[in-house]
């Protein structure tokens, strides 16, 4: 009992720090400029490109399922839709809980649902998210070379993106392929725990995440191409060079605690990086706005759907090895 106390006091001082940090970076994006101006964009919006942008991101989360599959092989073989039932749940609580918080109940909902290991499942979207990030980082670093102006925010973004996810990715690689790990001393409980979490890493000789890093690629080429859907529904247009920073931007703006939905952070990150190419910061919350109402929104919708469903039938699936 003790021990769950102090898990939920911990997930309520991390969405209070969310929810801090989004209305700072909200107020930060609002200061320069007006509700005025951003529902002005709007009412000039162009709606074909957004229904782009919806088509694009509905791959893009065809791509997720399969990458998280592929990572989850190594824990459980299991079938596309009930893979896809978990991203689409895990993905709508992300956006409605602060703080990244969703990652948890991700976890929480295929370990009791399909009767799997939290740990190992934790596992696997480590990974996911460490891929992502390499991608990001990646972005982050070709788009900086492209771009000529020296901007203390960006090159901190980089460093520290690529200090973050290098130094992740690089214990992940030791843990998972167990290099000395298996000769410490650890009580059983912690033993038992640690090999589920390297089960769920996938990164041992013969695993799938070779696969994992190739979807990763694909995940972030459709990822660029809805961005700049929803870009050009405000009417702007940037080269592929600055969408490469676009894209490094506002993705490394998700690991600042934020409210729901990235509300706040989004937005400044998306006002700041157009500001950079002469854009207004008025646009580029409309552009943010855009994203989260049209597309994290659809996404939460659909897993709302679905977890209500699973909720009310109760069906709990058992999949053999």
């Amino acid at each position: 009992m003790a021990k769950q106390q102090v898990q939920q006091w911990r997930s309520w001082i991390r969405g209070g720090v969310g929810l801090l940090f989004g209305a700072v970076f909200l107020w930060l994006a609002f200061r320069q400029t007006s509700l005025e101006k951003v529902a002005t964009v709007f009412a000039q919006s162009h709606g074909n490109w957004l229904i782009a942008a919806v088509a694009f991101y509905a791959m893009n989360m065809v791509v997720r399922i399969m990458r998280w599959r592929s990572l989850l092989r190594e824990v459980k073989v299991l079938p596309f839709a009930a893979v896809g039932i978990a991203l689409l749940v895990g993905y709508a609580a992300n956006n409605i809980f602060p703080a990244r918080l969703g990652e948890i109940f991700r976890a929480n909902f295929v370990g009791r649902r399909y009767q799997l290991s939290r740990t190992a499942i934790a596992g696997s979207i480590l990974v996911e998210r460490v891929l992502d990030g390499l991608v990001v980082v990646l972005c982050m670093l070709l788009g900086r070379v492209l771009f000529a102006k020296s901007v203390v925010l960006l090159d901190t973004l980089t460093i520290a993106g690529g200090l973050l996810f290098g130094g992740i990715f690089a214990v992940i690689w030791v843990v998972g392929r167990g290099e000395g790990v298996g000769r410490l001393p650890l009580p059983s409980a912690i033993a038992t725990r640690l090999q589920s979490f390297r089960q769920g890493l996938s990164v041992r000789p013969g695993s799938s995440f070779g696969r994992a890093v190739r979807l990763s690629l694909l995940v972030w080429l459709l990822e660029g191409i809805t961005l700049w859907c929803v870009l050009k529904s405000v009417n702007v247009s940037l080269g592929w060079q600055a969408m490469l920073l676009m894209i490094g931007v506002t993705s490394l703006s998700t690991l600042i605690p934020s409210a729901p939905g990235f509300v706040g952070t989004y937005q400044y990150s998306y006002s700041f990086t157009l500001g950079l190419f002469g854009y207004d910061p008025a646009q580029g919350i409309a552009a943010a706005t855009a994203f989260q109402v049209f597309l994290f929104g659809l996404v939460t919708l659909v897993g709302l759907g679905i977890y209500t469903y699973l909720s009310v039938n109760k069906p709990v699936k058992r999949y053999g090895n």
